[in-house]
């Protein structure tokens, strides 16, 4: 079963698409088996009940894989800033990616009905087959893409990984 037979809207996305990336141009076995997949979707007339459906039809069929679903029209209702504030309303899988903390994880792909590979990706693909490690400063404080640096083990575990360089935190 593919994920487009559950919801056709939906898109892989994130670390699993990264990390396999990475994983290929590092020469290393890339395991899905307890690896967390985030599927992302936007629907605006979802109360949150949709997400647990997909999650729920995903976990039968793939029951060793973790799944993150989210639907990206409801992020501003639980999500804040680092300064404890609201985010307004995202309009679209696009505006939700363009705000995550690195430009090599804010990419989405899926599987559309003429069989071809579709994929959203803000910051474009160059720096996640360039291994290039960079910051997207619109939403996430610089503290925080460091601490993610760390917690993910990024160049540990990639060492061919180009760190890029950070403009000065305000």
């Amino acid at each position: 079963m593919l994920l487009r037979e559950i919801e056709p809207q939906a898109f892989i996305a994130a670390g699993c698409i990264r990390n396999l990336v990475w994983a290929s141009l590092h020469d290393q076995e890339y395991i899905l088996d307890g690896t967390e997949i985030d599927v992302i979707f936007y629907d605006s007339h979802d109360d949150g009940a949709y997400g647990q459906a997909i999650e729920t039809q995903l976990r039968k069929i793939f029951p060793c894989i973790e799944w993150d679903i989210t639907n990206q029209a409801l992020v501003h209702e639980w999500y804040t800033t680092e300064q404890g504030e609201s985010i307004p309303p995202l309009t679209s899988i696009k505006h939700a990616l363009s705000l995550w903390p690195e430009t090599a994880t804010a990419i989405a792909v899926r599987l559309n009905d003429c069989d071809e590979i579709e994929y959203i990706a803000p910051f474009g693909l160059d720096d996640l087959f360039e291994l290039k490690l960079r910051w997207n400063s619109t939403f996430v404080q610089q503290e925080t893409f460091m601490k993610r640096l760390q917690q993910k083990r990024f160049l540990e575990k990639w060492p061919k990984l180009v760190m890029q360089k950070l403009k000065p935190s305000k």
